[in-house]
């Protein structure tokens, strides 16, 4: 299996050079606008836009509804209650920490606090205008910073979490087609006890790699990643990968296959045929995940994968069929003995068991469509 390179740290990265970018234009649309106090464009822009789009969209919504408890706050002491400065600035930041943390908010509070005081303390000559105007420029602001997030050198974590998926298939298609071959060998050999280890090492230290970086995009996937249709493609591999390896971890335990007589020959000819059809479709799902649309799409080409997994299926059944002609057979009908057929049937079972995962998780797959087509 081939090795994962060494990602380097760099010095700049895309994500700084267009937070200066946003920031500078918005800075210059601000300030040029007749709507006063355009400066708050690029204060906005600044503490919103980060790497990602779910990182910018809950700094936007802590933002927003701290610019809006905020402004209502300072208006509702400064102007309704008319209360003294001392015991009326007080009350509005002790309300301003009531509220946030009845809101849950982490970093909406201070903005609100700062508000308070900026608002009651060197716009007191213009607290409504200023209040309206810091929530249209802060508005604007989060827009133009998930913008961004979206169009100027968006964040590449999804299409390298997709490739990564498709590299792992791919992996995991070199090892059932060394089964094949062992299946189809006049002489096949048994792989040892350290190379299985070996290689189950190997790769469950990939899979780690690869939910690490599914967490790392699953950030991109902004609020409630759950209900995301990438989120529920991804959990639908997830549940793929997970159950191959375990098929062939119990396949590479089997002793090697014995080919005769003739009868016990063709069952394992069989078998490699299942696994053949089962590789195809690997091979096209591995195809699918390198679309560079697919984080578009938010889904694969599921008709085409369907019809593979149909063949798989009936190449399947077909197997199943013939291996239970032949251990129905009793006393002198039957032409392989006991301890082999019992061998026959544990490795027809796994390579069955792994067709039916293929089954089973491409409705999960199917369930993953786009946000666009359920509205």
């Amino acid at each position: 299996m081939s090795v994962p390179a060494k990602q380097t740290n760099r010095w700049i990265l895309r994500s700084d050079l267009r937070l200066a970018l946003v920031t500078g234009l918005g800075a210059g649309f601000g300030l040029l606008n007749s709507v006063p106090f355009g400066y708050y464009v690029p204060l906005c822009t600044a503490a919103v836009l980060s790497g990602s789009y779910g990182n910018s969209m809950k700094l936007s919504i802590q933002r927003i509804l701290g610019s809006v408890m905020g402004v209502v706050i300072v208006l509702l002491f400064s102007r309704g209650l008319e209360l003294p400065l001392p015991l009326g600035l007080g009350l509005a930041l002790a309300s301003v920490r009531l509220l946030g943390g009845a809101l849950g908010l982490q970093v909406g509070y201070k903005v609100a606090g700062n508000i308070v005081i900026m608002g009651w303390l060197v716009h007191s000559a213009e607290e409504s205008i200023w209040g309206m105007s810091r929530l249209f420029w802060t508005a604007f602001g989060i827009a133009l910073s998930l913008w961004a997030t979206r169009y100027v050198w968006p964040s590449g974590t999804i299409p390298s979490l997709h490739r990564q998926f498709a590299r792992f298939i791919d992996e995991l298609i070199q090892e059932f087609e060394l089964e094949k071959q062992r299946l189809e060998e006049e002489t096949p050999t048994r792989i040892s006890m350290t190379n299985r280890r070996d290689r189950r090492t190997e790769i469950l230290q990939q899979l780690n790699a690869l939910r690490q970086q599914r967490d790392q995009a699953q950030v991109e996937l902004g609020l409630n990643p759950e209900n995301h249709p990438l989120h529920q493609l991804w959990t639908a591999l997830d549940l793929l990968i997970s159950q191959l390896i375990s098929v062939l971890d119990g396949l590479r335990g089997l002793p090697a296959p014995i080919q005769s007589p003739p009868s016990i020959k063709a069952l394992h000819l069989e078998e490699a045929d299942v696994l053949k059809h089962q590789i195809n479709l690997l091979t096209a799902l591995s195809g699918n995940l390198r679309q560079p649309d697919l984080a578009e799409k938010q889904c694969l080409d599921l008709q085409a994968l369907m019809v593979m997994n149909r063949d798989l299926e009936a190449v399947a059944e077909q197997l199943t069929k013939n291996l239970e002609l032949h251990a129905g057979r009793k006393g002198k009908e039957a032409d392989i003995s006991p301890e082999r057929m019992r061998q026959i049937v544990l490795r027809s079972s796994l390579i069955e068991h792994g067709a039916s995962v293929m089954h089973d998780c491409l409705p999960g797959m199917a369930r993953s469509k786009p946000v666009t087509s359920t509205r």
